[in-house]
């Protein structure tokens, strides 16, 4: 800009400084959030798999990325197995009914460690890395029904309860620390940003209600067709690295919002093409802004490449 500039006239070259002073201030004024937000959001189809070696999904249900180890896990509830794939879809290993497994929902890992959700269970199941069952959570000594989970930057693990249409939250040692979102109809998700956590709750008047880290509730948006929305069947939500909700949408796709909860990009995904999905049930983001979901209809994981 500098040289362009230069070779203007001479009214031009005399006011190059005071544009350079001003192009300083607007950056220092303006989040720098803002201008990563209002840049061009796209995703890119990345690779598919559909299977651990020989044996094929069944009925994919809950996904997890563990970029820290650089794997892929996914439960299947309709083969009551959980699988590890590394990051490019190789099988690594499977834990399956000798370890407890019954009807798989969700995982997150932590420090090297294994935590499953299942329906029909009224407790975390805590995995070692080679499947052995070495413990469980249960916050309550009365009804828990676990449903999905996310875990936050600090250890600590949010846990969908279905008997109490909650969200319970666990910290490093396993112990219930507090409860999110009271009143509710229904939770399908928890998604975990810097700062907030948003409730998927598709059954109440918004499908997004949003919280801060101490359950204080800071506002609810967007809402199912009828209901003053856009939604279909919210289904799962991540939250990136830019503080952006990725809201999986089971027939509408993926719909993309800002922390104001505003939406910014709306990915339309239906067909018989590879690259598009069929019933999507979860949704997980790795650092490497790489998208991956668990379809349920098409029995795969597809992975998209983020691109900003």
């Amino acid at each position: 800009m500098i040289s362009l500039l230069n070779k203007s006239s001479e009214g031009y070259r005399s006011s190059a400084p005071w544009a350079a002073v001003f192009f300083v201030l607007l950056l220092i004024i303006l989040p720098a959030q803002s201008f990563a937000q209002s840049a061009p959001l796209s995703i890119k189809f990345f690779f598919t798999f559909n299977r651990f070696y020989e044996d094929t999904f069944n009925t994919p249900a809950g996904i997890f990325v563990d970029s820290k180890n650089h794997e892929i896990y996914l439960a299947d509830s309709g083969k009551k197995e959980l699988y590890i794939f590394d990051l490019s879809g190789t099988p690594l290993f499977r834990i399956s009914k000798a370890s407890g497994i019954l009807n798989p929902l969700d995982i997150v890992v932590r420090s090297n460690l294994i935590y499953l959700s299942q329906e029909g269970k009224d407790h975390i199941d805590v995995l070692d890395y080679r499947g052995n069952n070495i413990g469980r959570i249960r916050p309550y000594d009365d009804s828990f029904s676990p449903g999905r989970m996310a875990v936050d930057s600090g250890g600590n693990i949010y846990i969908i309860d279905k008997s109490r249409t909650n969200c319970v939250v666990v910290d490093k040692d396993d112990k219930l620390i507090r409860t999110i979102g009271e009143g509710l109809i229904s939770i399908t998700d928890v998604a975990v940003g810097t700062g907030r956590v948003y409730l998927i709750t598709p059954s109440d008047s918004r499908a997004v209600q949003v919280y801060d880290k101490n359950g204080r509730r800071l506002m609810s948006f967007e809402g199912l067709e009828g209901r003053g929305g856009t939604l279909g069947l919210p289904i799962a939500a991540k939250v990136d690295s830019r503080g952006l909700l990725w809201l999986l949408d089971a027939l509408k796709g993926i719909v993309v919002y800002n922390e104001e909860g505003i939406e910014v990009r709306r990915f339309s995904v239906s067909g018989v093409l590879k690259e598009e999905l069929d019933f999507p049930v979860d949704i997980d983001i790795g650092d490497d802004d790489r998208l991956y979901i668990a379809d349920k209809g098409s029995k795969k994981i597809i992975v998209f490449q983020i691109e900003r």
